[in-house]
């Protein structure tokens, strides 16, 4: 009596913990999980006919100096954490005077006190800077960057419109901001 007590009561477990796929689902979302420290996330916007998308992974500054800190001025930075940061568009932009042909880029970025090189580099697809080589550069240039009393928490870019056919690229870390403008071809 003991051994068919025993073998119903495993059935029984095992039919309550049987769940369709759907209940799987939600139960697997909505399970706390570890702190992410740096969240991968992105940002897109539409421009015109342009798609222009940035995926990256947002560091946070978690009561550390960043900026001639925990990142070295005058070194070459993934502009983010983790995987390379890459800027994908589906038109040819004009940036500072120059083409962009429409394509996957690497940004990367050299950041500075006075000015930051921005950088697109064929090489998107790669693990922070370990494979970064300037040969691959398809372009760099300079920008200043703007200091700001408050800090933004966690590393954040902005694709703006501000016409139908131009929009401007922003990432901002710790106190740092840094904008750039474009224009659609």
């Amino acid at each position: 009596m003991l051994c068919a007590l025993l073998f119903t009561s495993c059935k029984q477990d095992k039919k309550e913990k049987k769940k369709t796929p759907e209940q799987s689902q939600t139960e697997t979302t909505s399970k706390p999980s570890k702190k992410i420290l740096s969240p991968h996330t992105s940002t897109m916007a539409m421009i015109g006919d342009a798609h222009i998308h940035i995926d990256y992974s947002s560091p946070g500054v978690r009561n550390r100096i960043i900026f001639g800190g925990l990142l070295a001025y005058d070194q070459v930075w993934q502009a983010g954490a983790h995987n390379a940061t890459w800027l994908e568009t589906n038109k040819d932009l004009t940036i500072e005077g120059k083409e962009l042909k429409a394509g996957k880029y690497g940004f990367f970025v050299i950041p500075n006190e006075k000015e930051w090189t921005i950088i697109f580099n064929t090489n998107w697809d790669q693990h922070g800077k370990d494979e970064y080589d300037e040969k691959d550069d398809v372009w760099q240039f300079k920008v200043t960057p703007q200091m700001s009393e408050e800090v933004q928490e966690h590393l954040e870019y902005k694709i703006v419109k501000t016409s139908d056919t131009s929009g401007t690229v922003s990432l901002s870390w710790e106190k740092v901001f840094v904008i750039f403008p474009f224009e659609v071809n």
